[in-house]
């Protein structure tokens, strides 16, 4: 697939050449305004929505309660993956009718795999197309200057090694994200990094037409043979998880406080000053990948939602944070 021409900033040297420009403009960090009485406890001057394919729904639920309950306005948005889509979709304030689209593309879908499309030299994956048509049904020109007016999106991507041809960038992302599957409590994905591979953030504020938000989206999301694969000048792009699957690094470049909102649980999570980590509270009903299970798909927002509730319950009732990851209620360390 193609994307969108731009300059796109690396997160540090040492990118390929190809890939190297000027830095997007960011927004600096504005002073924290003090809360008046009747407003909110709590602030977040960024959020960070991790990948997790479909399992990346529960935020979606989780956030259409918590943010006008919380009346949560963040500077800075960042996501990767399938996080990337649901960002752009709620803070473009089009959520709803994206998701009311895709669940009518999965009640059509029936499977996951359509080996005889091959023998049409068509893909055998529907993961592609459907989520391509998801992210349009769904963004639209409006959308998109929506989201050129809101807060800072960066998206990231995964450079692969310089000295790897794409093949061999394929398979060293493949041997990664097993690594990384194995080893499923950590909360950051690593061994993509030690393998060479980099970090690309890009603006959304670069794409200029929702086409081009769609290339982005999905170079974020970039797991070949499931979804095309992305390029950029020349050089292959692939999922943003295999270098961070929860990247809070890039957004603490900016100070403040930072939501983050994760899509698993996990026995532990980092203890990191001014970082509230949020987790479902309960094991997700639908797999990453499965484009085929519309009641999974509900059921996985609507446990965001119950999480939402319980999150606002704890802070209206001044009770303090749990921190006891099976609850699903926040950890703040502050």
């Amino acid at each position: 697939m193609r994307i969108a021409k731009g300059n796109w900033a690396p997160e540090r040297r040492g990118l390929p050449a190809s890939l190297a420009g000027p830095a997007a403009a960011g927004v600096l960090p504005g002073k924290q305004t003090r809360r008046g009485k009747g407003e909110s406890p709590v602030s977040f001057d960024n959020v960070v929505f991790a990948g997790g394919g479909n399992r990346c729904f529960w935020q979606a639920g989780f956030w259409s309660v918590v943010a006008p309950m919380l009346s949560l306005r963040p500077k800075r948005v960042t996501a990767v993956s399938a996080g990337s889509a649901v960002a752009c979709a709620l803070l473009s304030g089009s959520f709803e009718q994206g998701f009311a689209s895709y669940k009518q593309a999965i009640d059509r879908n029936k499977h996951n795999l359509y080996w005889l499309n091959s023998l049409r030299k068509q893909p055998v994956f529907p993961h592609g197309s459907m989520y391509r048509d998801a992210i349009l049904g769904c963004i639209d020109g409006s959308a998109l200057s929506r989201l050129h007016r809101g807060p800072e999106i960066s998206v990231l991507m995964s450079a692969p090694p310089q000295w790897a041809s794409t093949q061999v960038a394929f398979l060293l992302g493949v041997v990664s994200v097993g690594v990384d599957t194995f080893n499923a409590q950590s909360v950051r994905a690593s061994v993509g990094r030690r393998m060479g591979f980099q970090p690309l953030y890009v603006s959304v504020r670069e794409c200029a037409t929702p086409a081009a938000l769609a290339d982005l989206i999905i170079a974020s999301s970039c797991i070949p043979p499931l979804t095309p694969l992305a390029r950029r000048n020349g050089v292959a792009l692939f999922d943003g998880g295999l270098v961070d699957n929860v990247p809070t690094d890039h957004a603490s470049q900016h100070g403040g406080d930072t939501l983050v909102l994760l899509t698993r649980q996990f026995a532990q999570v980092p203890t990191v000053a001014g970082h509230t980590y949020v987790q479902p509270s309960g094991a997700i009903p639908v797999s990453a990948w499965d484009y085929t299970n519309r009641a999974a798909l509900q059921s996985t927002y609507d446990l965001g939602r119950r999480d939402g509730d319980a999150f606002c319950a704890s802070i209206a009732s001044s009770r303090p944070w749990s921190g006891r990851v099976d609850t699903g209620l926040p950890r703040r360390i502050a």
